[in-house]
């Protein structure tokens, strides 16, 4: 058993309910090839390798200590890599590729970012956040930063809360059950022009739209002044980006 450090964000889960959960939500097939974030005892590493499918199943930790754990696993279609995952992140070369994880609450926007900004995008997520981001990120009547992000690529589902009382140790907040599907179609668009956009119309999220943008770009979008950025939706958001750097 390893113990927890609480500089790496730390929080093993243990309800093995909850962990077949996770694994459903991957649904591994023949042929597929799944980066696992930030294994930590390989309770969900295990879980996953026991479909006994032809996959790959490639885990990445920065703790030493969780690599000597895992390298004990015999199984060929299992590899470990000791590294840093937002280092990690940018060296994956594949186009066809499922990224999973229950991964760290200090690090889960940067772990995001890193994943967005891949012209190479994985063609699913399935991700354990703090419930908190989870619903920021999908949420049913009011948008955000990162639903926007991410709603522009990928299909986005809430699978379903997490027990705080599911983890060793018990950290102070539930967490949330995230999937990102990646879409069919979708035009190309500079990532980070698009980020660097949405944070600028999320500056002031209760502030109405108008004091983001001039009145004749709204005009020229068909969108009413009176809203807040979260009131908009991505056909809305698109418009307004594309006029802004005049695509």
């Amino acid at each position: 058993m390893i113990k927890p450090i609480k500089d790496l964000g730390q929080n093993f889960l243990r309800n093995e309910k909850t962990i077949s959960k996770f694994v459903e939500e991957i649904d591994t097939q023949k042929g597929d090839l799944v980066y696992e974030i930030g294994p930590g005892e390989g309770v969900l590493t295990k879980k996953i390798l026991n479909n006994k499918n032809e996959f790959n199943l490639i885990s990445i930790d920065i703790d030493e200590r969780s690599i000597l754990e895992l390298s004990k696993i015999q199984d060929e279609r299992f590899k470990l890599v000791h590294k840093d995952i937002l280092k990690f992140i940018p060296e994956i070369n594949e186009i066809n590729y499922k990224i999973v994880g229950a991964i760290p609450y200090n690090i889960t926007s940067p772990i995001i970012h890193k994943i967005i900004e891949k012209s190479n995008l994985p063609k699913m997520i399935v991700l354990i956040v703090q419930d908190e981001v989870a619903k920021k990120i999908i949420r049913e009547n009011k948008n955000s930063y990162f639903s926007f992000l991410i709603g522009y690529f990928y299909e986005m589902e809430y699978v379903q809360k997490i027990s705080r009382d599911d983890f060793f140790p018990v950290p102070r907040v539930d967490s949330g059950l995230i999937k990102f599907k990646i879409k069919n179609e979708f035009d190309e668009i500079n990532r980070i022009k698009y980020s660097n956009f949405l944070h600028k119309v999320f500056r002031s999220p209760r502030k109405k739209i108008n004091k983001v943008f001039d009145k004749n770009i709204l005009d020229n979008a068909g969108i009413s002044s009176d809203l807040r950025p979260e009131d908009l939706n991505l056909e809305q958001i698109i418009k307004l980006y594309k006029l802004e750097n005049k695509i």
